[in-house]
């Protein structure tokens, strides 16, 4: 009974080429009551739908940043709320959080809270915030364990787990971890260790890689390659034990030994 009509139509990408050209028609000469919002994931620049609303101004994009780019969109949201933070302070953020923008708002949301007045945000401060707020980061344990650190990766294993992660999907982010920590051993007993070098050949951004030099200086060539051959036999014991989690504890601490 409104004088004025809001119309979503959503998944319009999937729609059929007549009913897209309907659509474009009907754009050609809107009703002038009602505001139409067409939602659609993908839609042609070269499509006559497109044409027609890009004709009204009416196209809005709305494309989630590289992942290269999420600590870069962080330090933009503290601005947003006169906080100054760097890159380092954004990263911890991004690292406890992950690609998820909804949640980083939200997260951002709770530091300004915690930090009151206070300006300039260090990345200790940060930290301390996400320690408490935050859920465990799969990352964190990925660290630890790459540190050989078996009392904070057992630590955090428990925290994931009880957080609703599995040791069945924790595993292969934990072998993908190791096949980096080859790649890196080799580049550095190539001279080519620097985080730019490695950033590049591991197609990663350079904070997702600073600590991987450290924790490769942890291991032998040999320890490496046995802790990758041991990930197919903890595989094999967890799909078969009657205690998954055990089985995969039990290859954490032989990497940590």
């Amino acid at each position: 009974m409104s004088d004025k009509r809001l119309v979503v139509v959503r998944d319009v990408d999937r729609m059929a080429a007549d009913e897209l050209k309907l659509l474009a028609a009907y754009a050609g000469n809107p009703n002038p009551t009602t505001t139409l919002v067409l939602v659609a994931a993908k839609l042609a620049r070269n499509s006559r739908l497109y044409k027609a609303v890009a004709a009204l101004e009416g196209v809005a994009e709305y494309k989630a940043p590289s992942k290269r780019d999420y600590p870069k969109v962080v330090v933009e949201m503290f601005a947003e709320h006169g906080k100054r933070a760097g890159y380092d302070a954004a990263e911890v953020l991004v690292r406890a959080v992950g690609y998820d923008l909804q949640r980083l708002s939200t997260e951002v949301e709770k530091v300004v809270a915690f930090t009151g007045d206070e300006a300039t945000l260090s990345r200790a401060e940060v930290e301390q915030v996400m320690s408490t707020t935050a859920p465990t980061s799969v990352w964190d344990f990925l660290d630890a364990l790459g540190s050989r650190d078996a009392k904070e990766a057992m630590r955090l294993l428990s925290n994931l787990v009880s957080e609703g992660e599995t040791v069945y999907a924790i595993l292969p982010r934990a072998t993908a971890r190791l096949r980096e920590l080859i790649s890196t051993r080799a580049l550095m007993d190539r001279g080519e260790g620097s985080v730019a070098s490695l950033a590049r050949a591991l197609g990663r951004p350079e904070w997702q890689v600073r600590a991987l030099p450290r924790q490769a200086e942890r291991f032998t060539h040999r320890e490496l390659a046995d802790a990758l051959r041991s990930a197919a036999r903890a595989d094999g014991e967890m799909k078969t034990s009657r205690d998954p989690r055990l089985a995969f504890e039990r290859w954490v601490l032989s990497i940590c030994r």
